[in-house]
């Protein structure tokens, strides 16, 4: 150790301290001084690369800790910080591979975790090698991120594991399965789906959003059912029940989203009722019935089901008896004591209401873990150019989630600030009762659901100083009345995070609608497998059939079938905005669409013109695919 030392390592923890109190230019001055110093100390090149990435200049921090690390190649830390420059830049294949670099070094480097679990979500493609795989599985059975964030690529990645692709070739080669066909499980396919566990982690964590890997689900499910229903000994437990068991968590997942053909559901109606038979008898059931039923139809629709959890089961079997009997139960129970804030008013809320009573979503597993959250940092930091006012309240702050669903909102939220109160409001009560029954499993204290109808919100004699609420005012029969009323409980300076579905970004979904208006489907989950199977069947919507959404009954009835819709533009959102004198902050977008925007308008610093961004989604419609969603805040009275 240099004598120095001690005296370099209190000037860089000097430096750190107005780094994250945003004094930039003292921090700065720090690191150079200890620079000029020790030229090439690859502590202080790191921080000085991190401090350059901040204020938007992530080429330079490439350029800094590329020095740090051919002075130090084995920090994790190092690695992490050359991966969040590289991710900023587009770089995303680089940045990979800094973070799974940072990962060997030091497995348990939560930060180079999350960052690992957001370049995957954001990259086209990412390496298969076996590696790469293990720490995907780590990622879905983790939750370094949302897994659903990890779902897309964890599949593909299955969909071409050697040990599997020629298994997938032929279940594609056989679809569709026609009524009366049987599907033949050999040793082999059994082999190779009994050992990924990757396969099993996607299965158990998240929706598979692949039509190609849904389809040779389906034929495995089918090939499944046949198993089971020959079987005749209780106590066989077959290798490849934990697939079996994962599989029929898939199923519930995306509520029963695969297609089947009428002879299935009779021999699964069939298998039902002699698992129902067996339950009140007592007689033996083999494990592998439960597991190819739950593929079709919810335990907890057996009759005698409660019967079931009295008896002992391999684990993978138990999981299948929480998910579907016992935590349902449970959430029936939160169900009917959830409070009523506000009736629901309206023709349009009451048949929205009914929509999501019928088909709540999305159902959820997993959460990331969360630090504690200062919103004016953070917002500072995301909008550094913003005419962004601090609330100055810490953490101790008052949020209201309008429309939370199922919960994974107004959860993670009340997570990030633990010293803040949060209410939560929706017009379903089965998504709340699936939000209490998720609070109450993670412990979280802080938030309050009950059911409430946006539009009545003003009733309920209480102001907030941040209020979300992304994806629900679309659904309103006047969206604009319904931001009113929001914005008339957010306190002065208060701040709003909104969702919009934009016009171009959706324009094949409306191409979607107008194939099921014009073919006659109804919104029942068998016309909604139908409607799947023929679209998938045409290719004129391969990317309305690419989207998260499709790839569950319930968010497919949320994406193409619901009862009220609208579509916004940036000029009409800059209308809404001036009407209801809320400013405009920003955009919540991948940092790869920042850099190019900025690219594209550099005399845009804060990247706040809506005139511009009209002007780039035009560029590239595609921008906004998911929905507009971006901060606005409360002008001062």
């Amino acid at each position: 150790m240099r004598s120095d030392e001690p005296h370099i390592r209190a000037a860089l923890q000097q430096g750190m301290q107005h780094h994250q109190a945003g004094r930039v230019g003292e921090a700065e001055a720090v690191y150079r001084r200890v620079l000029e110093a020790v030229p090439n100390h690859p502590d202080a090149l790191v921080l000085l690369g991190a401090l350059a990435h901040r204020v938007g200049r992530p080429d330079m921090a490439v350029d800094l800790i590329g020095r740090a690390l051919s002075v130090n190649p084995v920090t994790a830390n190092h690695h992490y910080h050359l991966g969040l420059a590289l991710h900023d830049l587009g770089r995303l294949d680089e940045a990979l591979a800094s973070y799974v670099t940072a990962l060997q070094l030091q497995p348990d480097y939560g930060a180079a975790q999350f960052a690992f679990a957001r370049c995957v979500l954001a990259s086209p493609a990412v390496p298969t090698d076996a590696g790469f795989r293990d720490l995907l599985t780590r990622a879905l059975s983790e939750a370094w991120a949302r897994p659903a964030d990890l779902a897309r690529a964890s599949a593909r990645l299955v969909r071409h594991d050697p040990a599997l692709k020629e298994h997938v070739d032929a279940a594609l080669h056989a679809w569709p399965v026609q009524d009366g066909e049987r599907v033949v499980l050999g040793a082999s396919t059994l082999a190779a789906l009994a050992g990924n566990r990757l396969l099993d982690a996607l299965l158990e964590n998240a929706q598979v959003f692949d039509a190609d890997l849904e389809r040779f689900l389906t034929v495995m499910r089918h090939g499944i059912l046949d198993a089971a229903l020959e079987a005749d000994n209780a106590t066989a437990q077959p290798e490849s029940l934990p697939f079996f068991a994962a599989l029929a968590r898939q199923c519930f997942l995306n509520d029963y989203v695969f297609f089947a053909t009428q002879d299935e559901m009779d021999r699964a109606r069939a298998l039902r009722d002699k698992v129902a038979a067996a339950a009140q008898s007592g007689a033996p059931i083999p494990a592998s019935w439960l597991a190819a039923l739950a593929a079709y139809l919810p335990l907890g629709s057996v009759a005698h089901a409660g019967n079931l959890a009295e008896r002992e089961w391999p684990e993978p079997v138990a999981a299948l008896l929480a998910q579907q009997i016992t935590q349902p139960a449970i959430e029936q129970t939160l169900r009917d004591a959830m409070p009523r804030l506000t009736p629901i008013a309206g023709d349009v809320s009451r048949s929205v209401q009914r929509q999501y009573e019928e088909n709540p979503y999305p159902k959820w597993v997993r959460l990331p873990p969360t630090a504690p959250l200062d919103l004016d940092a953070y917002l500072g930091q995301l909008f550094p150019q913003a005419p962004f006012r601090p609330l100055g309240k810490g953490g101790d702050i008052e949020m209201l989630i309008a429309g939370c669903g199922t919960g994974q909102e107004s959860i993670d939220v009340a997570r990030q600030f633990p010293a803040g109160r949060v209410l939560a409001v929706d017009l379903s009560l089965a998504s709340l009762g699936y939000a209490a029954r998720m609070a109450g499993e993670l412990g979280v204290k802080n938030v309050e659901h009950a059911q409430g109808d946006l539009t009545e919100v003003g009733t309920l004699g209480r102001t907030f100083d941040v209020i979300s609420s992304v994806g629900v005012l679309h659904h309103l029969e006047n969206p604009l009345a319904g931001w009113r009323e929001l914005a008339s409980i957010l306190r002065p300076g208060g701040l709003m995070l909104v969702g919009l579905y934009s016009d171009e970004a959706r324009r094949g979904v409306v191409a979607a609608r107008e194939f099921i208006a014009a073919r006659g489907y109804g919104s029942t989950a068998e016309e909604i497998r139908r409607a799947r199977r023929d679209l998938l069947a045409s290719p004129e919507h391969a990317q309305v059939t690419a989207l998260r959404d499709f790839f569950g009954t319930n968010e497919c009835r949320d994406l193409l079938f619901h009862v009220q819709e609208h579509r916004f533009t940036l000029p009409r959102i800059a209308q809404m905005l001036e009407t209801l004198d809320l400013q405009f902050l920003g955009f919540m977008l991948e940092p790869t669409t920042q850099l190019a925007y900025r690219q594209r308008f550099p005399q845009d610093l804060a990247a706040s013109s809506l005139e511009r961004w009209d002007e780039f989604e035009r560029a590239f419609p595609q921008t906004f695919a998911g929905m507009y969603v971006f901060w606005v805040q409360k002008r001062r009275e």
